[in-house]
Formats: structure tokens, C-alpha cells, sequence
């Protein structure tokens, strides 16, 4: 194994590697070159660099869908070695439909206008984050679903409660669309309203009842990535920005009546405290690698870890990070105060003031 040192850092390194195996069976050697700084200065080389970790979170864990990043560093362990459980034989949505939904779901109203449906969820079956579908009451008396969850009994009686119109079912992004099959079915005049590349994405998926082939009825992409014009009644109580920079093309909705953001994936807010309300000893798991996922998805405190998450990983993700700040300053410039985010509790009365601090430099430029 040779190592070549640049500036204090491990920037070039030749690794040639036998792989052993049982009963002293050996595989031939493969070389690996390495040819970018994945290591802070440091007298010991074994510990990546927050930027190197995020990046290994960021392919791996938040976007196991996308196109897989190249290994950067054969000293660090593969991370399809860490327990990444998932019961191979399932569907999609087997593995993210709660066995009884009904009895883990919360509803609420967190304005009178706006309606929160929270249950448990499991990121790669193993850390609990939460989900949360969000409906919206329009001045025009239609309802608007932002991330449909599972469409229980007690959830169909909640949008009667609201009147009971479905006029938009919305997929806050690529990720967030497991349930629109369902909910299209109970609701056919509600439009169907996602992301660039999710009518794709969903015919391809060819082994899960769930998941139908219904056509959209509008579509973000560049070109009305700033745009409301779905219907009057639509602009007249939305402004939204679709996050193109973002790898999971967020759409955020700004509910201009009750001051209200509502985001799927752009950021967390753990731990999911509401969303496991109903059984908190399902919280209890996730060992270390909870830790470290919490540790990086939290809003208490200073959210370094956060913020840096965001900064090096995830507004990178598409290689258009000045793009994610101009999204993220438009955002900003809305004058919300409560934010509703997918994965972890509700920001009630501060959400504009959480969202400056997780984002300050897109805001404001990194000091």
C-alpha cells in the first residue's frame, strides 16, 4: 500500500488489496487509485472528513435511489457492510406501510386550515424518522394533500370533516409519491400534481400494486419551477418553489393564509417525537447510526452538523449549489412562521427563525 501526502492530506493514493477469503482462499489483487483530498490534515488517516462523511451519507442514506457516487476511499468501510436491513422480497410500499396504520397515526389540526397526518417510519428500515402527510384547506374550499400517507378510515373522515373536495395530491418530491395510487383511486377528480422525472420513475416500478401508471395532471420543472399557476384557485393561496438543485426535486408550498411552509425532504427536524407518539417504544432503535443521522438532521442548538450536512452534501447534490441558494433565498423571503417538514416534529411560531439558522449560509454566504 503506497500513500502520497500533499499538503498534510492524504491527496493520491495506490492501493493494491488481496481479498482474502475462508480457508485461505485469496481473490486476485485489485488497485485502487485515489485521486481526491478525502481526508483532513491529521496524524492519523483513518478518520474521514465531515465533508468525505456527508458525502457517504448523502449517496447511501438520503438518496439510495440516485445514481450510486464512486467509492472515493478504500480504507474506510464499504457501507453496504454497515446493517442495512431490508426484507428483500418486499415491495416498496410493504416496506413503508405500517402494519395498522390506523392505529399509529396522528391527526391534528395545526391550523384550522391546515390538517397534519404523522405516523412512524423507518429510514432503510432501521432509524426511525417519521413521516407526515400535510392537507391543506383552500379558501376556495378545496383540499389540497401534500405527501399522501396510508388513506385510513380515520383519515377519510378527517377530509369529510374538511368538506371533503380533494382537488390536488401532491408528491413533494420524487421520494414522496408511494400513496397517490390509493388516494387518486378514493379522490378521481383530485389532479395529480409532482416533480420533473416522477411519471418515469413510477413506470418503471413494475412489482408493486401500490404504484400505478396514472398520468399527471402538472408537472415543475425548470421552466415554472416558481410558479402557482396550477389553477386560480391554487395561486391565489400558494407560492412555490421546485428546489431543481436539490437531487430529490423538492417542491415547497408556502399556504399564504395561515403563514404555513410545508417541505418534504429539504430539511428534517429529529427526532420524530409527534410521529412516534402513539408508540414510542418503536423510537428505541437505530443504534449508533441513529445517533449519527440525529446528530446531522437536528434543529436544536447551533445545528452545526446540519447545516454542514446541507452545505457540503446535499445542496451539491446536482452539482448546482449557487442554484440551491437562490432557491433557498427565495424561500426565506416568504413570511411564514410555522414550517412542516415530512421527517420530524412540527416548528410551530419559529419556523421562519429555524429555517434562517439550518440555512444561514445559503442566505448569507458561508464566513
Amino acid at each position: 500500500m503506497t500513500h502520497v501526502f500533499r499538503g498534510g492530506a492524504l491527496r493520491h493514493t495506490i492501493i493494491d488489496a488481496t481479498l482474502a477469503m475462508p480457508n485461505g482462499i485469496s481473490l486476485a489483487p485489485r488497485q485502487l487509485t485515489v485521486t481526491k483530498k478525502t481526508f483532513l490534515s491529521s496524524p492519523c488517516a483513518l478518520f474521514p472528513s465531515f465533508h468525505h462523511l456527508s458525502r457517504i451519507i448523502t449517496a447511501r442514506y438520503l438518496f439510495p435511489s440516485a445514481p450510486k457516487a464512486p467509492r472515493v476511499n478504500a480504507l474506510y468501510p464499504p457501507i453496504r457492510n454497515l446493517p442495512h436491513i431490508h426484507r428483500r422480497n418486499a415491495t416498496m410500499s410493504e416496506k413503508l406501510i405500517p402494519k395498522e396504520p390506523s392505529k399509529v397515526q396522528v391527526i391534528r389540526n395545526v391550523t384550522p386550515n391546515v390538517v397534519t397526518v404523522s405516523v412512524p417510519f423507518l429510514r432503510f428500515e432501521k432509524i426511525p424518522i417519521g413521516g407526515r402527510a400535510t392537507i391543506i384547506k383552500l379558501t376556495s374550499g378545496a383540499l389540497a394533500v401534500f405527501s399522501p400517507v396510508a388513506l385510513t378510515d380515520e383519515v377519510k373522515a378527517k377530509i369529510t370533516e374538511l368538506g371533503g373536495n380533494v382537488g390536488y395530491l401532491i408528491a413533494g418530491d420524487i421520494e414522496h409519491h408511494i400513496f397517490l395510487t390509493q388516494w387518486k383511486t378514493e379522490y378521481p377528480a383530485a389532479k395529480l400534481i409532482g416533480p420533473k422525472g416522477l411519471p418515469e420513475r413510477r413506470k418503471a416500478i413494475t412489482n408493486d400494486p401500490m404504484i400505478g401508471k396514472e398520468e399527471f395532471d402538472f408537472l415543475y420543472d425548470e421552466k415554472n419551477a416558481h410558479s402557482a399557476a396550477i389553477s386560480d384557485e391554487f395561486a391565489a393561496d400558494f407560492e412555490v418553489e421546485l428546489v431543481t438543485a436539490h437531487k430529490n426535486q423538492e417542491i415547497v408550498l408556502f399556504y399564504k393564509p395561515d403563514r404555513v411552509l410545508i417541505e418534504a425532504d429539504l430539511m428534517f427536524n429529529l427526532p420524530p417525537t409527534e410521529q412516534y407518539s402513539k408508540v414510542p417504544e418503536q423510537k428505541n432503535t437505530g443504534g449508533l447510526l441513529k445517533k449519527i443521522f440525529y446528530s446531522l438532521n437536528s434543529t436544536a442548538g447551533p445545528a452545526k452538523g446540519h447545516k454542514r450536512l446541507i452545505w457540503f452534501a446535499i445542496s451539491n447534490s446536482n452539482k448546482d449549489r449557487p442554484g440551491f441558494n437562490e432557491s433557498i433565498k427565495r424561500i426565506h423571503g416568504w413570511d411564514f412562521n410555522t414550517l412542516i417538514p415530512c421527517h420530524g416534529d412540527t416548528i410551530e411560531g419559529t419556523g421562519k427563525e429555524t429555517f434562517a439558522k439550518i440555512f444561514d449560509w445559503h442566505i448569507n454566504g458561508k464566513k
